[in-house]
């Protein structure tokens, strides 16, 4: 009888201190939610929290989920919105794109890229990076893709993506992604030179 007392005890109390998040776990969070501060967070939301974050999603969507989830609010996936003539601007530059799956911040910047003035090699290219991303870090310093680095060059051409820390990149992408683009190059300085 004391073996089973004995073991329930050792059981539960191993469960308990295993469960607790680590400070690690916290930061790693963290680094995706740079506006939330996870650190009230409980264990179940944290684990949730890293669940997400190991998953095969996109960066945007991870973080789309994780906002989700620190705001209490249901995850749905929005469909971007192009019309019949950004799709044709758009199939001009890439082939067999499924379009509904890419970000509509990343739609538009291909679309602000095409109209722009740039060469027609400098505006293929860019395109190419943004809408056929293979989802693999360019770098060893971050995470980020090679998309990834055409979106924050198009917001921000004089920072290197290559010497910026993965918080840094996180905190950046989640700042396209949810302001007006209009005025985001000297934000983004900004976290570029904390």
């Amino acid at each position: 009888m004391k073996r089973i007392i004995l073991a329930s005890a050792l059981a539960i109390t191993t469960a308990t201190a295993g469960y607790a998040a680590t400070e690690g776990q916290i930061t790693e969070v963290q680094q995706y939610l740079p506006n939330y501060d996870v650190s009230t967070w409980s264990d179940p939301q944290i684990d949730q929290a890293l669940n997400i974050i190991t998953s095969t999603d996109s960066r945007s969507e991870t973080t789309a989920k994780l906002e989700s989830l620190a705001e209490g609010t249901e995850y749905v996936a929005a469909a971007p919105e192009l019309t019949e003539a950004e799709v044709a601007t758009l199939n001009e530059y890439v082939d067999g794109v499924d379009y509904s799956t890419i970000p509509q911040p990343t739609l538009d910047a291909a679309l602000s890229v095409a109209n722009s003035e740039s060469s027609a090699t400098d505006r293929a290219e860019t395109i190419r990076e943004l809408l056929m991303d293979d989802g693999m870090a360019v770098g060893d310093a971050n995470t980020a893709t090679s998309g990834e680095i055409a979106l924050i060059r198009i917001h921000a051409p004089n920072v290197d993506v290559s010497t910026l820390t993965e918080p840094q990149v996180n905190t950046i992408l989640s700042m396209i992604r949810s302001n007006d683009p209009n005025g985001l190059e000297s934000e983004i300085e900004a976290v570029v030179a904390q």
